[in-house]
């Protein structure tokens, strides 16, 4: 007999079934007794009754132990007092694998557990509903990305993880043994999709594991990170701006309809966000407005995208362009003398996103790199390449765990990825 979910059990006395699952609660009352039993779509309950059925069944699940995952073959009793209408009563049980006891934590949120044990034995986390919902609501965000950007016409691409030098020159970077010398860890595909821009394929798109070796300890950041790219020829910082807005937008939108009930649970608040375009200058003079002290050329720290979002909502897509010069990378094409053509997205209070329109001539981008304190010479497969028609171009990355957190509202950003990786925690 093949397996159904219980979802799937058809709502009819008598018919025969297949489920396999773990076992939620077992309880035990004389000749009446029940297992609940629970897979990845839902539950169902399965009434051992004495005299209805074998008695090695009621042996076998007096010897039962919870989250031991089972197999059970019986036929459909409706029951309106029982859970979903329905029971099963076995004619068949099989313990597939005995869990041990007691579990090493409690997933069900009976008992505090703290996040780092919770992480030791994610995978026992993830059989708590409101969990695993976080990493559906993800697998949404990654499967809607793509799905906007092929009917746009871009194509998925595939960079080195394994790179020789930074191509974002400040982050620090892991350093990995590559047979006779030394490589990196990728910080960014920066520099690879840029180049696919000068080829047939024009406007192209990746969601890709990045590192970086930068020792922070806070709620938004992790040293192995997921970013969702694109890079496109013939583009300037608004026309790829409207991309993300219009992008962010489309991905809130399938979560909303695919999952409501995770989102009711997760985040109640979370609509399809608006879009508020700002310059850096006006952000600045906003901030000072409420009490800020920041000036001009200084970077817009944690506290201050809090307050943007109390001002404009955190169903609001901060679109900050036109950043200074000093405070973007290399790549960012300048504007004028003080300001570039580069952008930073601030949604939900964190930031999710920067780009902007990046140097496309040999001569700028080399001037840039000196500006920085770089050296042309590490650059120079990408300089080298400036120089035979590379047209102008523009893109962004958002961080995945980041865009998760806002969306189902989490605290902090280890709760957005399945197996964190920071400076504290490399198992499991």
């Amino acid at each position: 007999m093949e397996r159904i979910y219980t979802t799937e059990v058809p709502r009819e006395n008598g018919v025969s079934v297949k489920l396999a699952g773990w076992v939620e609660e077992i309880r035990l009352l004389g000749k009446l007794n029940f297992v609940v039993l629970r897979d990845m779509k839902g539950k169902a309950q399965i009434l051992v009754k004495k005299g209805e059925v074998d008695e090695s069944l009621i042996n076998l699940i007096k010897d039962l132990t919870k989250e031991s995952v089972i197999s059970v073959e019986g036929s459909v009793k409706l029951n309106e007092e029982a859970p979903n209408g329905f029971e099963i009563v076995p004619e068949k049980i099989e313990v597939l694998n005995k869990a041990e006891v007691p579990l090493p934590i409690d997933f069900t949120g009976k008992v505090n557990t703290t996040p780092d044990k919770r992480y030791d034995w994610r995978f026992l986390d993830l059989r708590n509903v409101r969990i695993s919902s976080i990493f559906k609501i993800q697998s949404e965000i990654t499967r809607s990305f793509r799905e906007f950007f092929r009917n746009k016409g871009f194509t998925e691409f595939w960079p080195p993880e394994i790179i020789e030098a930074a191509p974002e020159g400040g982050a620090e970077l892991f350093t990995v043994k590559y047979f006779e010398r030394d490589a990196y860890l990728a910080q960014s595909p920066e520099l690879y999709k840029e180049l696919m821009t000068g080829t047939n394929l024009e406007r192209v798109f990746s969601i890709v594991p990045v590192w970086r070796a930068e020792k922070h300890d806070t709620t938004k950041h992790l040293n192995e990170i997921r970013q969702m790219d694109i890079e496109a020829a013939f583009e300037d910082q608004f026309s790829i701006l409207k991309y993300l807005e219009d992008v962010v937008k489309y991905i809130v939108k399938n979560v909303l309809e695919k999952y409501p009930d995770e989102i009711k649970v997760l985040n109640p608040d979370l609509k399809v966000p608006d879009a508020k375009y700002l310059s850096y200058e006006e952000v600045v003079n906003v901030l000072q407005g409420e009490g800020f002290d920041i000036t001009f050329g200084e970077d817009i720290d944690p506290e201050a995208e809090k307050k943007l979002a109390e001002i404009y909502g955190k169903n609001t897509l901060i679109m900050i362009h036109s950043w200074p010069i000093s405070l973007k990378p290399f790549y960012i094409m300048p504007k004028d003398d003080r300001l570039s053509n580069g952008f930073d997205v601030d949604y939900g209070g964190i930031e999710i996103s920067s780009g902007g329109q990046r140097v496309h001539l040999a001569n700028v981008l080399e001037n840039q790199l000196r500006s920085k304190g770089l050296n042309p010479e590490d650059f120079k497969f990408f300089l080298d390449s400036l120089k035979y028609g590379i047209p102008p171009h523009a893109g962004w990355s958002i961080g995945l765990e980041r865009l998760t957190m806002v969306i189902c509202g989490l605290k902090n950003i280890r709760e957005a990825c399945l197996y964190p990786r920071d400076r504290n925690r490399l198992v499991p």
